[in-house]
């Protein structure tokens, strides 16, 4: 039986911005480049989804630096740090190649440091002869934002020592596989990829999130998506996807796109709140 939620509690759950301002993004750093992020490790690889001439995929991300602006939807990262993501090709015969991804890849954030978007020029698919394309991403992976200005050397130098010494070397112990909450993080990416974007405003029926929800979790599972997660972050993971639809049969109007994307992005948010409280002079 479907857990209850009150109403009260649910609707203030909804309302919580997905990308509600950090302390981060205080106005005298404006000056600044946006945060530095990493990358949830992921060893299965994570499918892109091509539509419009673009592949695509969500991925988990972090924030490495609590003092810096919060990223704006569409602002662009550059690889970095000591890991590599990895392209994997499967091409029409059923062969498999995989290589670096380096210089292939763009990195788009979501709208705040919790989620970024991984892309692939879809006319690239032709060039690999691939039929389909995942990514693996290896610990360590870091971003740096992109800028119109170069910033200043000591925080050019600032950003590489966070994206590749000591600070993210403490963050990989937070957002490692088996920690429950980094896990459930990475379920719900999972199936966020599995669903469409949806029309915005518009809000699903009970029944069809109901439906959606249960197709994409079997879709997941079935690719091997949720392979090496841990059972306490696939329970947390699941509860959030019931919860969603839970709401919907409160009448809350919502799509579960969204309602997953905000648990995502509370998940993320607490454990990157975690993981700031743990570094000295917070």
């Amino acid at each position: 039986m479907r857990a209850r939620f009150s109403l009260a509690f649910a609707a203030g759950f909804l309302a919580i911005p997905a990308f509600a301002d950090s302390p981060s993004a205080d106005r005298t750093q404006d000056a600044l480049p946006p945060q530095v992020l990493g990358l949830i490790a992921a060893a299965q690889p994570i499918p892109l989804t091509c539509a419009d001439g673009i592949c695509t995929a969500l991925v988990s991300s972090f924030c490495l630096q609590q003092d810096r602006p919060v990223p704006a939807a569409g602002q662009r990262y550059d690889p970095a740090g000591a890991g590599d993501v990895t392209l994997v090709v499967r091409r029409g015969d059923g062969s498999v190649t995989e290589f670096s991804a380096a210089g292939l890849l763009g990195y788009v954030s979501d709208g705040d440091f919790t989620r970024t978007r991984i892309e692939l020029p879809q006319t690239r698919l032709a060039s690999l002869a691939a039929a389909e394309v995942a990514v693996r991403i290896a610990p360590m992976v870091s971003l740096l934002p992109r800028t119109e200005t170069a910033p200043s050397a000591a925080v050019a130098a600032r950003d590489a020592e966070t994206a590749d010494g000591a600070p993210r070397f403490a963050a990989e112990a937070f957002f490692a596989a088996g920690s429950a909450r980094a896990d459930a993080a990475v379920s719900l990416t999972r199936l966020l990829n599995q669903l469409p974007a949806g029309t915005p405003g518009r809000a699903e029926p009970a029944a069809a999130i109901t439906a959606a929800g249960a197709a994409a979790w079997a879709r997941v599972q079935a690719a091997g998506g949720f392979a090496g997660v841990s059972a306490q972050g696939l329970d947390r993971a699941r509860s959030e996807l019931d919860r969603c639809g839970a709401y919907a049969d409160m009448g809350l109007k919502l799509t579960l796109r969204g309602c997953l994307a905000t648990s995502h992005d509370r998940t993320m948010r607490g454990l990157t709140e975690d993981y700031w409280k743990s570094q000295p002079g917070y």
